[in-house]
């Protein structure tokens, strides 16, 4: 079913193809968003990934605990260096941790974790990167254990009868969001969508049984997610591609599945979750560095063409999907592309639908056809 509302950028044809080029994290970057980010003084390296490591940091954390801002910042030191004790709780490695750069603590990832205070509240700076990914994700420490966070729709029970707990209108929180991003020099980005966030946190004594005093949940706050802008031109806000995480008991991220991030190396996203305490969580994933532009003039394909080509897309999506869904909004904004081998923010329609068996609680946006509007090709993040 397409009954859609269609958005365009206001003189959309003015349109600028800009090139980008990926950011890869160094050691030297780690000190110097740490000295951007945290009080003077306040930080140290928190790698706890071995038994030198963790005899290191007990008196840290120690001291930490003892200025700890409330009960659950209490609890999560006290639970964390409870958790020194038993060695199959960390991962582990025979490296030396003793300076601030990135460790290869598995085959894959090189990491480096930073503990440090923001006027008073401790949190957690993490660099991660891969073969084919890199970010930077910054959490504070009363959320580092245990944490779920998802987006929630304004029409779930949980929204309509408890509202909203946070002390800061959406208004502010998308303020106080793009004034941190822009205060670690992440400039040029425009809100591109908020949305009402549901949290869950438990501190479990036993993780075979997890009680009820063990766990908080509750609607709290707002995830800002902030995009690249060009002359009105703004990434549009699509679920697949603001990847949301999970941390199990231990912290350890656990992505979606069905959103593996291998999937995801063309995207570039930034989220700031901001909850009823202020800033609690930023994810910079994949971040980009604008080259220039790639074309002067453009020439858009007629939207008649796009159409036709996103009716078979469509029909196709139908087929799978037994025809159950609804595209509600048809919007023209900027997408990632592969062009000639270069990362390029171009143009592209994208066809936003809901499936019937949508959860009603869980907030989604998603583009079920994403279409260059230059040459009408299909667009995949796979």
């Amino acid at each position: 079913e397409v009954a859609a509302e269609i958005k365009v950028p206001e003189d959309y044809e003015k349109c600028t193809v800009m090139e980008l080029s990926r950011v890869v994290y160094e050691d030297e970057d780690i000190k110097a968003m740490a000295d951007k980010i945290f009080d003077e003084g306040s930080y140290f390296l928190y790698m706890p990934y071995n038994e030198e490591a963790r005899a290191n940091l007990r008196d840290k954390l120690t001291t930490a605990s003892a200025n700890a801002a409330n009960d659950w910042d209490a609890a999560t030191f006290e639970y964390v260096l409870g958790k020194f004790d038993e060695e199959d709780f960390f991962s582990t490695s025979d490296e030396s941790f003793d300076e601030l750069k990135f460790y290869q603590v598995d085959e894959d990832d090189n990491f480096c974790k930073v503990l440090g205070a923001i006027d008073g509240r401790y949190y957690v700076l993490s660099f991660e990167k891969n073969g084919n990914n890199c970010g930077v994700k910054l959490v504070r420490w009363d959320r580092t254990i245990g944490f779920q966070l998802a987006d929630y729709s304004a029409d779930s029970i949980d929204v309509r009868t408890s509202g909203n707990a946070s002390i800061y209108s959406q208004e502010e929180s998308e303020a106080m969001a793009m004034e941190f991003a822009m205060k670690l020099g992440y400039e040029g980005y425009e809100l591109v969508q908020s949305n009402t966030a549901f949290y869950a946190c438990t501190l479990p004594k036993d993780e075979s049984t997890i009680d009820r005093e063990d766990f908080i949940q509750g609607v709290d706050g707002y995830n800002v997610y902030l995009g690249r802008n060009q002359n009105n031109y703004a990434m549009a806000y699509s679920s697949e591609s603001w990847i949301m995480e999970y941390l199990d008991i231990d912290g350890s991220e656990i992505v979606y599945e069905d959103f593996p991030v291998e999937k995801f190396e063309n995207t570039e996203c930034i989220r700031v979750y901001v909850d009823g305490q202020g800033i609690c969580e930023m994810k910079v994933y994949n971040p980009m560095v604008e080259v220039g532009p790639m074309n002067e003039d453009i020439v858009f394909l007629p939207f008649e063409k796009v159409d036709g080509i996103a009716q078979d897309e469509l029909q196709a999506y139908a087929d799978a999907n037994s025809g159950k869904f609804k595209i509600e909004s048809i919007q023209l904004a900027y997408g990632m592309v592969d062009d000639d081998g270069k990362k390029a923010l171009v143009p592209v329609w994208y066809y936003f639908g809901k499936d019937a068996l949508n959860n009603q609680s869980f907030y989604q946006q998603n583009a079920i056809v994403m279409i260059n509007a230059l040459d009408g090709t299909v667009i995949t993040y796979e």
